[in-house]
This record gives C-alpha cells, structure tokens and sequence, in this order.
C-alpha cells in the first residue's frame, strides 16, 4: 500500500481513504458484541445481562492494557511521515512484544478472578454464575486481542486502514458462524449458551491475530516487522512507547474505572435495568463508529503531517475532521430520537427492558455532536503525541462528573437508568468543550515524540 500524499490538495481525499475502512472495521468490531447480544438474548434476560456485563469487564480491562498502541501509532506516524521506514518498523516490533507481555500478565486475573469482578459489579447471583465462565473463556484468550490491537494500530500509524477492516471482517463472519454452532448446539457441536458465545469470540480472534501478524511478518504490508525484532527488546524504543504512552494508560486506566463505576451504578438498579442498558450502548456504539473512525484518520494525518513539519496542514485536518464527524454523528443523534423503539426491538427485550432502552436511546442522542469533537480532537492531539492533554480532561470528568452526576441523577435523586444516561450526556459535552479549549492553546504542536 503506498504512502500518503500529505497535501492540502488531497486531504479530502486522504481523510475519507483513512476514515472509510476504519468506520467498517469499527462497525465490524461492534456487529461482534452486538450478534452477541441478539443471539445471547434469546436464552433470556439473564443471558444478555451476564454477557454484556461480562463482555464490558473483558473489554474495559483489554482496552486499559492496550493504551500502549497510541504511543506506538503516534510515533510511527511521525517516523512514516519523515521518510524513516525503519525506524517505524522497529517501533511497531516493540509494540507487538510489549502486548505479548501485557496478555501473559492479565491472562491469569480473568482465569482466577472472573466470578469476584462479577461479584465486585454488583451482579445478581444468576447473572454471575453466567458471566463467569464468558469471561473465563475470552479472557484465557485475551493476548490475542492484545496483538490485534497493536498491530491494528501499527498499520493505521503507517497509514494502511484498510487491512484491519478485512482481517476484521473474517473475525465477525467466524464469530456469527461459531456463535450459531455453539450457542445452540447445531449438528455435531454442542448447545454451550453463553459459554458457547466465548469459545466464538475466542476463535474468531485467534484467527484474526494470525492474518494481522502474517501481513506484518511476511513484508507484504506498508511495513515489515521481523520475529527477530520482536525477541530482541530494543529498550530505547520500548522507553520512547512508554513515555508517550504512560499519560494515554493513565487516562484509559481513569477512563475504563469510571466506566467500571458507571456499570456497577447501572447493575445497583437490577437485571432489567442492566439489561436496557446493554441494548442501549450497543445501539449507541453505531454512532461511535464515525467518530472513532475519523479521529483515528486524524491522529494518522496529524501525526504524519507533523513528522514533515507541516504544522499548517495538521491544523486543518483536525478542523475539517470535526466538520465531518459533526454532520455524520449529527445524523445519527437524528435516528436516536425517531426510531429508538424499532433499533432496541432487534434484540427482542421483555417490554420491562424495551421501554427503558427507548429512553436511554433517545437521551443517546444529545450526546453525539459532543463526542464528534471529543473524538476528533483528542484523536488529533494523540496523534501529535500530546496524551496529557485527554488524561487532564479525563481524570476531571470522571472524578468530577462522569460518576458523580451519574450516580446523583441514577440513585440520589430516583431517576433510574435515565438520569444516569442523562448525568453522562452533560460529561460529555463538558469534555468537549474542555478538549477544544486545550487544543487552542496549541501544547500539542510543540510535543517531541
């Protein structure tokens, strides 16, 4: 794939060439959790719960360990943007062995301390027992979701988004495909319900960790990382990862606790409460799908454009970034409040679960242009390397709304699951404001990386 042509003439052009493939691999990556969702949920309420709190707990905890990767990306792109291949290649290499270590790390605290996260969470003794071995299962396998990410992050930093949309493209037609054999018991495989959605998504990521790291390994890719650079630790490179990083894992770490508490807050309302919940944010992640993607194709542009001291350039990414995640998230807040009712009755809730999902759906939709220029300017400064600036905005917003408006709205004042989407749809739009005015002061256009 060849690099990008980093002009203002085609940054339209290498906007939608980026943002495009990585809007379908995002929308891939959520159709994963969410066919888990409506084939779990014909098991019964109990099954949705458990999966989704499972699940959430299996991805809170991956994407705490995985924060790495936006160092690693940022620093790639500033090496392809300046003509150093090399330097990029062995980046990358470091990026892979430092996920290796991470999953050989946590792979034990899923396998022995699956049913106390559960527990922890609130979770009601059936939900539990259910959740346990889902998570059990993914989390056994959670090294390769690890790779995938760092080697997903690795290719967007080189500018390649398309091949993380195909290899995540396989993962879900594997997962639906084991998800339909295992869940149910089709011919010879057996009927594991819940248990059998995590052999499926264990599979199917298996798999995909095998595709990404024979693209990588074989140089058939923007990049060609070796075996032998991976083994051979290069600790100025793991320090440069590190340190660029460790304000990005400072703020995924204060990001996933929040949500963590966020969770427990929903699961302190009951089953069906959590159950509403679990198919509002799937619906929800649609929208994100936009968002997520054009800030990624921003860290690339930003980064990129930095590393050929094209300040001018990286400015106006961001600033047409936001314009179009504005217009696209804006559509989709639209959808939410039109047709909440007919997006939530897919997953074929209990009329006590659809009426609450409706709500939070709707209350869904206030939220979205605020984190269109979340998203989009945090993906910007990212991409420059300047992490400080997102982990301030964090740590406020979850220490100081996130939680406790939540919780206030949820449980102080008896609104239920809709005051605690309410309370964090007004964190949001503070964390909005909050990202622009940090990207005025223009910290991020001085950031070494």
């Amino acid at each position: 794939m060849p690099l990008l042509d980093l002009t203002e003439k085609n940054l339209n052009k290498n906007i939608f060439k980026l943002s495009i493939p990585v809007a379908i691999e995002n929308l891939l990556h959520m159709s994963v959790f969410i066919i888990d969702a409506v084939m779990v949920g014909r098991l019964g309420t109990d099954a949705l719960a458990a999966v989704g709190l499972a699940g959430t707990l299996s991805f809170t905890i991956t994407m705490i360990f995985s924060s790495l990767n936006i160092g690693s990306a940022s620093i790639v792109a500033r090496h392809v943007g300046a003509k150093e291949k090399d330097h990029a290649q062995v980046i990358g290499a470091q990026a892979v062995f430092l996920a290796l270590a991470m999953g050989i790390i946590i792979t034990p605290l899923f396998l022995i301390y699956a049913n106390k996260m559960l527990i922890v969470m609130s979770a009601e003794p059936q939900v539990s027992d259910l959740g346990k071995r889902y998570l059990q299962i993914v989390g056994g396998f959670v090294v390769f979701r690890l790779i995938i990410l760092a080697c997903n992050g690795i290719l967007r930093g080189a500018g390649d988004t398309k091949t993380p949309m195909k290899v995540t493209l396989i993962i879900n037609c594997i997962n639906i495909l084991f998800n339909w054999l295992l869940i149910f018991g089709i011919g010879p495989f057996p009927g594991l319900g819940v248990a059998g959605a995590a052999w499926a998504t264990s599979i199917a990521y298996t798999i995909g960790t095998v595709l990404l790291c024979t693209k990588l390994f074989t140089g058939r890719g923007v990049l060609h990382i070796s075996i032998r650079q991976i083994i051979q630790v290069h600790f100025e490179s793991v320090k440069r990862i590190i340190r660029i990083s460790a304000p990005a894992a400072i703020d995924a770490f204060l990001t996933q606790m929040g949500f963590l508490f966020f969770i427990k807050i929903v699961t302190i309302l009951g089953t069906v409460s959590l159950a509403a919940h679990q198919i509002a944010i799937r619906i929800e992640s649609i929208s994100f799908m936009p968002g997520f993607a054009i800030a990624v194709s921003t860290a690339t542009l930003v980064g990129q454009s930095l590393g050929a001291k094209n300040v001018n350039l990286a400015l106006l990414s961001m600033r047409r970034s936001c314009y179009l995640a504005l217009s696209l998230m804006g559509f989709f807040a639209l959808i939410f409040l039109i047709f909440p009712a007919q997006m939530a009755m897919i997953f074929k809730p209990e009329p006590s679960v659809l009426s609450l999902a409706v709500v939070c759906v709707m209350i869904a939709a206030i939220e979205q242009p605020a984190l269109a220029i979340y998203m989009v300017y945090s993906g910007g400064l990212r991409g420059a390397g300047d992490t400080i600036s997102p982990m301030i905005i964090t740590i406020v917003g979850t220490l100081c709304f996130h939680v406790p408006i939540s919780y206030l709205f949820g449980i102080t004042l008896g609104w239920g699951l809709a005051g605690v989407w309410f309370g964090s749809a007004l964190d949001w739009i503070c964390r909005a404001i909050a990202i622009y005015i940090l990207y005025r002061r223009g910290r991020w256009k001085r950031v070494k990386v």
